[in-house]
């Protein structure tokens, strides 16, 4: 949803039944996690559902609760994003989009591994384990 004075993005950390989150390869290189900015007019649902179907061809989850509420400024424009735990049933088969190269299962020790586009992405796959 577009505002005069910020954006509100969304991001999930999507659990599956083994415990291991899913991750997204960005072309850039950087890991991050599924999600995107909701449309002007779109409620957080679905803007949601819209961005795990384009992003990764999940349609079936569950959310399980809000786990961050972030915001910052930049170039005199401010951004919220809200971070969803969301689980799936099974680790079903992973469809990525053309903004995404590759994709990973990942555990909690896992985490050193991957280069995170941001910190605070990797703080908030922690918060879910």
């Amino acid at each position: 949803m577009e505002h005069q004075l910020f954006k509100v993005t969304q991001n999930a950390v999507i659990k599956n039944p083994k415990g291991l989150v899913l991750i997204l390869k960005h072309t850039t290189g950087n890991w991050l996690l599924p999600g995107g900015k909701i449309n002007k007019g779109e409620n957080y649902l679905d803007g949601l559902k819209r961005e795990m179907r384009e992003e990764t061809g999940i349609e079936n989850f569950k959310i399980n609760r809000i786990l961050d509420i972030a915001s910052w400024i930049e170039d005199d424009k401010g951004t919220y994003v809200v971070t969803f735990l969301v689980d799936v049933p099974d680790a079903s088969v992973i469809k990525l989009s053309d903004e995404h190269i590759e994709y990973a299962w990942v555990k909690l020790d896992d985490l050193n591994k991957y280069r995170f586009w941001h910190p605070d992405i990797e703080k908030r796959i922690r918060m879910a384990f």
